[in-house]
């Protein structure tokens, strides 16, 4: 460890804190690092909880001061597999809980608001007001918890009409995925998790289309959603009832672009997130972005970013060079 051999840690009732001493002053009373969890309760993570079959995760991320101060970050991140014995009724965490239900049934309360959350959900959770939730079956699940300036304004412009519970469509499948994946690198990367955590309410914001009547929009939608399938400009327009003609010329008026011309953004996008942030060969991530031809997907790819998806992953993999093609494309 660059600063010494830990310790000891100690436990307070409302937080945590790491000490490290150096090699060279071991016998003495030297403190060289304090890192400080932020009111982390004693019996509301470190504790085992009844109903844990096995977990698989970071546990405590320490995030930079400039992370903590400007980006999205996480504090702490798990995988869990539990029995239906499995519960938590916790009062008060200063800090968010995203939940990816993967496996499985669960029931949540919130207030006076009782609801089931399944493997199509994710559950985001203010907890520093009182929650309970519970395992209805044997369940597999994600937990983040997280924080960030602007996610209390997020959260309640997400909740004051959605409630705590999403659908996971595509894209915030592959965002969750990608968080993991990010989550449990060797020396995770804190702008990557701000980045992705963005995208995420950015998605999740989105979701509210549910009472939105543009065709336009919804139109927009729909690709996100299913640009990773064979869909044509037929199925496109028969998403929000027009015909295609009409449709077309709609969709031009208002956004500038043809919607074809929108649905092959939506997939060299999605395609460049994969290229930077997995390891899943061209011809998968062809395939997964709605393409049947290889050779088609480097001529589409190269036509809008400029470089062949190899290029691209060898040479515009960090948050700076990301942001850059966002904004191209």
């Amino acid at each position: 460890m660059p600063y010494g051999e830990l310790y000891y840690i100690e436990l307070y009732n409302t937080d945590i804190r790491i000490v490290f001493r150096s090699r060279e002053q071991l016998q003495g009373t030297k403190v060289i690092m304090a890192e400080k969890l932020s009111r982390t309760q004693k019996d509301s993570i470190i504790q085992n909880e009844k109903g844990i079959l096995s977990r698989h995760g970071r546990g405590f991320h320490f995030s930079s001061d400039f992370a903590q101060k400007n980006l999205y970050y996480v504090s702490w991140s798990d995988e869990y597999v539990c029995d239906s014995t499995y519960s938590v009724d916790r009062e008060f965490l200063n800090c968010y809980l995203l939940m990816n239900v993967m496996e499985g049934r669960m029931t949540l309360r919130t207030g006076e608001k009782t609801c089931t959350v399944n493997e199509s959900q994710m559950i985001l959770l203010d907890l520093r007001h009182p929650h309970f939730y519970k395992a209805n079956t044997t369940i597999r699940v994600q937990q983040y918890m997280l924080d960030g300036n602007a996610l209390p304004a997020y959260y309640r412009l997400l909740t004051e009409r959605n409630g705590n519970v999403f659908h996971k469509d595509s894209r915030l499948q592959f965002l969750l995925s990608s968080l993991y994946q990010e989550t449990m690198a060797a020396f995770p990367n804190d702008h990557t998790i701000s980045m992705i955590i963005t995208s995420m309410l950015c998605s999740l914001t989105g979701s509210l289309h549910l009472v939105d009547q543009d065709p336009v929009r919804q139109a927009k939608y729909y690709m996100n959603d299913h640009y990773m399938e064979s869909i044509t400009l037929e199925d496109i327009a028969a998403s929000v009832s027009l015909s295609k003609y009409y449709f077309c010329r709609l969709f031009e008026k208002k956004t500038g672009i043809a919607p074809w011309e929108f649905l092959i953004r939506t997939r060299i996008r999605n395609a460049m997130q994969m290229l930077a942030h997995s390891q899943a060969s061209v011809e998968d991530i062809a395939a997964s972005c709605g393409y049947s031809s290889t050779a088609h997907f480097i001529r589409s790819f190269k036509e809008y970013a400029g470089v062949t998806p190899g290029f691209f992953r060898r040479h515009f993999t960090d948050v700076e060079m990301d942001v850059m093609f966002h904004q191209k494309l």
